[in-house]
Parts: C-alpha cells; structure tokens; sequence
C-alpha cells in the first residue's frame, strides 16, 4: 500500500469524493445554465432589433414635426453619401422571450417601391407570397411568425400586435437578416397615418455606411426622429446594464459556493489530522504530504468541472437552446464566457482550500498526536 497514493485515498473513500464532485458539479451547472440564458435573451433580442439597420437608417415624423420638410429629403437625395430614400409606413409587432420584450418592424411601401426594397433587403419568400399593395395582408419574418404562434392563413391579433389598428392576414413567410415583416396597408400616403407612423428609408451608397450615418443623426437638430445602427447601439448597451447587474450577482453567487466549499473542504482536512500525524511519524515530510493534497484538491476539481461543464452544455443545449429557438429567438449552449465564470467556482475552491489546509499541515504535532492515540 502507498500511504501518500491520491489514486488509493480517492478509491477508499469514494463517498466523499462524490460528495466534494458532486457540489462542484452542481455550482458550475447553475452558473453556466444561468449565463447561457441571458445569452439566449441578448442574442434574440438584439438582432431582430438591430440587423434592419445593417441596411438602412430610418427618419420618421414626429409631434413637433408631423410633415418631413422637402428641403431635407432633397439634400438627402442629392448627398453623395446616400443612394436613395423609400416612403415607407412604420408599423411593430411584439416580440418576446423570457425576461425580455421588444417591437419588430413591419414596414408597408407603395407599388413602385416594395420589389426595391426585397431586393435589398434580401427577402426570400420561403412559404406563400408577398402581400398585395392595398390589401390587409402580411407577409411576416419567420422567426417573428414563431414568436407570435403564426402560420400562413393566421390573423394578427390587438393582443399579438402593438400598434396594428386591424386584422392582418399572413400570406407569406418571410427569411432575412433583417427581420423585416411587410404589410399591404395602409401606404406611406395614407391619411389615417399617425405622425409617427409615416417616414423614410434611407439607403447608404456602397462604403459610405458611416457617413451616411452621421449626415441622417444630425438630422434629429432639426426636430426629425432619426434611427440608425449607431444609435440603436447604444440604446441597447444602456438597456443592456440590467443583464450586467445579474453578471454581477453570479459572480457573487459563485464566491459564496465557493466559500461554503471551502468551510467544507477545511473541515474534512482537520478532521484527517491524525493521519497528517502517523504520515509525519512514518518519515514523510511535509513537502510530501502538501504535494499529495494538492494533487487531492486539484484532481476532485477538474473533475468537477469537466463533468459539470458537459452537463451544464447539455440542459443548456436541451432545454434553453431548443426553447428558445422554438419561439423563434437564439438559443445559446456553448458560450465561452459561460465557461470562464464557471471555472472560477473549481479555482476559487483549490486556491482558498490549500492555503488553510497548507498551514494546518505545517502545525501538526507528529509526537503529540501518536502518543494521543
């Protein structure tokens, strides 16, 4: 027998170790798990915000300005910045996932504008057609269709949609990066239209993205509500703080399992006093005996961690993936970051567990404990 053997102290006392494993395990599952689903909510929420603005910035009327002067859209027109402006209606349909809501758009055009406009945005018409101009019809993003529980033939709902003064019937499915949904009615011309209903689209010519940018912000100095991709940016990092204010309390959650491993982990070395004493009594030193406590502490944490990782990736992957992409969001099982602040439970546990147990190890009276005994 090898006293000093981790392999021989892990197969003689198999519970403990499954014990030690077992609370690791289940820390570095609720801190991952718990990161991918804030992963999930980001990576839904965002791109059906945001990727529309990959294509166009958008200026919309507003109270203070319900008619956008003509002198603006002709230096929008003549700019060598800009390749054309699109009359367009604003409309927005709800889009949820847990813990976040947000307002899609659905865009209607009139008859000359709405083929430029699929052509641009890459509109791939995967089920039925495209709505005729006029008509109550929708032809909706199909992640946006999964959101809302709509199938070719659906109506819109007042408790489905926000800002939709009618029943919509759904005569296509819709596949982009843009998200965009796009109804028949009412037209950019339609009288009935709210003031913040009625704008443009404003397309960027090739490689002057930035600048177009700018040129359309500076716009909002002259009373015009303006959207484009750098705004809509740091609108999302402010809203953003929410979810790094529950990055924050992970981490805290993970000190404090960290610190109760710890206790645990202290309690079972002092426990095992006597044998640090008949091992120093038989000739080893306490070099040898700290080396293979080290090896104990470190190899029941990679443990751990390795089994909780690929048990916390496949409940992300079951459960939080597919229920998310099944609403129509992005579901997130195999995230980096996740991976990182799950590691930092195992190492907290190895560094704040050795250095109690290394100095518990040098006071050991060798004498006094075998004459105890």
């Amino acid at each position: 027998m090898r006293p000093l053997s981790t392999m021989n102290y892990f197969r003689h006392n198999k519970r403990k170790i499954i014990s030690d494993v077992t609370i690791i395990i289940v820390a570095i599952c609720l801190v991952y798990i718990m990161e991918c689903f804030i992963a999930s909510i980001t990576q839904s929420i965002y791109p059906i915000d945001a990727n529309r603005f990959d294509y166009f910035s958008v200026i919309v009327s507003n109270d203070t300005t319900p008619v956008i002067p003509q002198n603006i859209l002709d230096s929008l027109d003549n700019s060598e910045n800009i390749e054309t402006t699109i009359p367009v209606t604003v409309k927005q349909i709800v889009f949820t996932v847990p813990g976040s809501t947000t307002h899609t758009a659905i865009l209607a055009f009139d008859s000359t504008d709405q083929t430029y406009v699929a052509n641009k945005l890459q509109l791939k018409v995967i089920n039925g057609r495209m709505p005729t101009i006029g008509t109550d019809e929708i032809a909706i993003d199909e992640n946006v269709a999964k959101n809302n529980n709509l199938q070719i033939g659906s109506q819109t709902d007042i408790d489905k949609s926000y800002n939709l003064d009618r029943h919509y019937t759904v005569v296509g499915i819709l596949e982009s990066d843009s998200h965009i949904s796009i109804v028949g009615s009412p037209e950019p011309n339609n009288s009935t239209l709210k003031n913040d209903e009625r704008g443009y689209l404003v397309f960027p010519k090739e490689g002057h993205f930035e600048q177009a940018e700018k040129e359309i912000e500076s716009l909002s100095s002259q009373g015009i509500t303006t959207w484009t991709l750098s705004l809509y940016n740091r609108l999302f990092e402010k809203n953003n703080q929410t979810f790094q204010i529950l990055d924050i309390m992970i981490i805290l959650a993970i000190i404090v399992m960290a610190v109760c491993l710890v206790c645990s982990k202290y309690a079972q070395y002092f426990s095992r006093k006597n044998e640090v004493g008949i091992l120093s009594a038989l000739g080893y030193t306490q070099g040898q005996i700290i080396k293979r406590t080290f090896f104990e502490v470190v190899a029941t944490n990679i443990l751990g961690f390795i089994l909780g990782l690929a048990l916390a990736i496949l409940i992300s992957k079951l459960f939080v993936a597919n229920y998310f992409n099944s609403i129509g969001g992005t579901g997130i099982y195999f995230y980096g970051k996740a991976a990182v602040l799950a590691l930092l439970a195992p190492m907290i546990t190895t560094v704040f567990t050795l250095v109690p147990v290394y100095r518990l190890i040098r006071r050991v009276d060798a004498i006094s404990i075998v004459e105890s005994n």
